[in-house]
């Protein structure tokens, strides 16, 4: 893996992200390719900048950006600090950035600056503009693990955090519903393709998030002895009564033995049971 240093931030690009220039071999030939590629890289590392750098001004830390496949990954760890709002404001700003960036490239072109230009530069700004803007609107769908599908879950989480996750996969289904039908009638047969990967895959980090919450839980369970809230503590069963003693109502003598030291052992009432 390619690693280097960005505002600070560490930057890896993994080999599987050539995935990227044969997706510009379907449209361009010879060098062009690799100004496409060049463009995507840009585009793409542009995008998780904006989620880096937004993280780190709300308090992250251990920011690190990867680039793979046909996309990135942007992780860090956050405190307490970084709330839903903060979240959802970190997820959009990456599509944000690309999309302010590619709309100025575009305004450029159709103003005329790059008249005359060479064709490297030519493709590496239309590739540019389709990377940037239009890989930035779409990202903004929701559905997960797109940008838009954590923007939705962050902004459910404000409400419902507990249900945010399920709420995430019936919009996610529900969008895609629509899309593939359109998509596959318009003839984006690749695009279908896209959007099938991207339903199991949101459907996998449903199923892993379910699953930290569950180990969560058990964790907190062992953290606190097993014990059970108060409304669910069953009151013991009374105990046998203790037989009568004499020597139990000398004040002077209250262990009932003739020594007075407690030779004989006293009954306690049992503990509360806990249902497990």
């Amino acid at each position: 893996m390619f690693r280097f240093l960005l505002f600070g931030v560490p930057v890896g690009v993994h080999v599987t992200f050539l995935v990227v220039a044969l997706l510009g071999a379907t449209v361009y030939r010879g060098w062009d390719i690799a100004w496409w590629t060049v463009a995507a890289f840009l585009s793409i590392l542009l995008h998780e900048l904006g989620h880096a750098l937004s993280a780190r001004r709300f308090g992250a830390t251990d920011v690190s950006i990867t680039l793979y496949g046909l996309g990135g990954l942007t992780t860090y760890r956050h405190g307490r600090e970084i709330g839903h709002g903060r979240s959802f404001i970190i997820s959009a700003a990456g599509s944000f950035v690309g999309i302010v960036a590619g709309g100025l490239v575009y305004l450029a072109v159709r103003a005329g600056l790059l008249d005359g230009a060479a064709d490297a530069i030519v493709v590496v700004a239309d590739s540019f503009v389709f990377t940037a803007l239009i890989w930035g609107v779409l990202n903004w769908i929701p559905v997960v693990p797109l940008d838009g599908g954590h923007m939705v879950q962050h902004l459910v989480s404000m409400f419902d955090e507990e249900r945010a996750p399920l709420i995430g996969q019936i919009v996610t289904w529900v969008t895609l519903a629509v899309l593939i039908p359109l998509a596959w009638i318009n003839g984006y047969r690749f695009a279908v393709l896209i959007l099938v990967f991207f339903a199991f895959a949101g459907f996998r980090e449903y199923r892993s998030e379910m699953d930290r919450r569950e180990r969560q839980r058990a964790a907190e369970r062992a953290a606190d002895g097993g014990s059970v809230a108060p409304d669910e503590i069953l009151p013991a069963p009374p105990g046998p009564p203790t037989p009568p003693d004499s020597g139990a109502a000398d004040p002077r003598n209250p262990y009932g033995d003739e020594t007075g030291r407690g030779s004989r052992s006293r009954r306690t009432a049992d503990p509360p049971e806990f249902p497990i």
